[in-house]
């Protein structure tokens, strides 16, 4: 008996060891697959089901297919872990500039948008009166906001004014990421529960809610690109006032008798009011009316000037050579001259006839014969 036991212990003795060392082998095995280690908690698998996998569940069928894991949107993700660590800052100038051309200036700073990685927001230019203004927004990279400015400063002659403006919208952001992950996790309920029912209207009341649930997303969504995309570019709004003065005028007429009055009109753009004007109409007298009228009272060609000065001492100037012609109002030579012409003309119109009825002379005589031959008949019926 007592030999028997200690046979039994040294067969436990050499089994023992090795089989904990098999049990070791096969749980490191396990725990290198990915499966759990012996006496960890299990963690739950998130799956989020699609509902073109499903059909109607009061029909009894089945999902199509296994879903696929759930794996929130790894865009958000990083984005909103960065905002937590790097403020996003929105920053915004308006500009006002006076400049030498502002269509000129507008083009500039097309090309500064695209220099400075940004792109041309809107841009337009009109005329309010007699002075031609403009206004042209533009988004750059937030990097080069101050550079921009200085450069925007360069192509003006004055700058009237400048504010800028920054709003942090760190906080929003971090807020917005987490309603993102609140709205992912309830619609991730939302499709367990869809797995889950049954009933028609079980499922419609859980699609209802899906619905509004995606909609909150997206929007929460697009609201995140767009503090992403204005917090990497800054706004600069600038309007545009044309400090070049330039100016053209124009007459009533340009050929008139001695006497005869004459209204002259400028047009102006650019510049500052009030203007000022000095006509020169070539006969030696002058005005400074904006709108003047003048007679002349001798025969010749006259040019005309006009020099415009704006309220900062800037000046433009046209002239127009022999831009008036005046004739005599009446001459003895004019008139004889008209009454030759006239008798010349009376001449030519005669000669054309008289060569006309040469031309149908022979038409002529036969109407003549057949016409007198019908009167002698009708006289020689009165007759009998």
């Amino acid at each position: 008996m007592k030999k028997s036991i200690f046979i039994l212990l040294a067969v436990i003795l050499l089994v023992f060891p090795f089989a904990c060392s098999r049990a070791s082998e096969e749980n490191s095995a396990i725990d290198q697959g990915g499966l759990l280690a012996p006496g960890a908690a299990p963690s739950p698998t998130i799956t989020t089901p699609s509902f073109s996998s499903y059909s109607d569940k009061g029909t009894g069928s089945v999902p199509a297919s296994e879903p696929a894991p759930y794996s929130p949107d790894e865009n958000y993700d990083s984005a909103y872990s960065t905002a937590t660590s790097v403020p996003m800052i929105v920053r915004t100038a308006n500009m006002e500039l006076v400049v030498e051309d502002v269509a000129l200036t507008i083009d500039e700073i097309s090309n500064l948008a695209d220099t400075f990685d940004g792109y041309v927001v809107t841009s337009r230019n009109w005329h309010v009166g007699e002075r031609l203004v403009g206004n042209i927004s533009i988004r750059v990279a937030v990097d080069y906001f101050d550079e921009a400015i200085l450069a925007l400063r360069g192509l003006a002659v004055e700058v009237n004014s400048e504010t800028t403006s920054s709003q942090d919208v760190t906080e929003e952001y971090v807020d917005l990421g987490a309603k993102l992950r609140n709205l992912q996790a309830t619609e991730e309920q939302l499709l367990r529960l869809m797995e889950k029912a049954e009933d028609v209207k079980d499922i419609l009341a859980v699609q209802l809610e899906l619905s509004r649930t995606r909609g909150e997303i997206e929007q929460t969504q697009g609201r995140m690109q767009y503090l992403e995309r204005t917090s990497s570019s800054s706004l600069i709004n600038v309007s545009l006032e044309q400090s070049k003065l330039d100016v053209k005028f124009t007459a009533s007429r340009n050929t008139v008798k001695t006497g005869e009055n004459i209204r002259f009109s400028a047009e102006i753009s650019g510049g500052f009011a009030p203007y000022s004007y000095a006509w020169d109409f070539g006969d030696g007298s002058t005005s400074t009316s904006q709108s003047p009228s003048h007679d002349y009272n001798a025969r010749d060609s006259y040019t005309v000037t006009l020099k415009l000065t704006d309220d900062r001492g800037n000046t433009a100037e046209e002239t127009r050579e022999d831009y008036i012609t005046v004739i005599p109002d009446w001459v003895p030579g004019n008139v004889a001259q008209s009454a030759w012409n006239a008798m010349v003309t009376f001449g030519r119109v005669l000669v054309n006839v008289f060569i006309w009825l040469g031309i149908f002379s022979p038409v002529w005589i036969i109407i003549g014969g057949f016409v007198f031959w019908i009167n002698r008949r009708m006289k020689k019926k009165g007759a009998r």
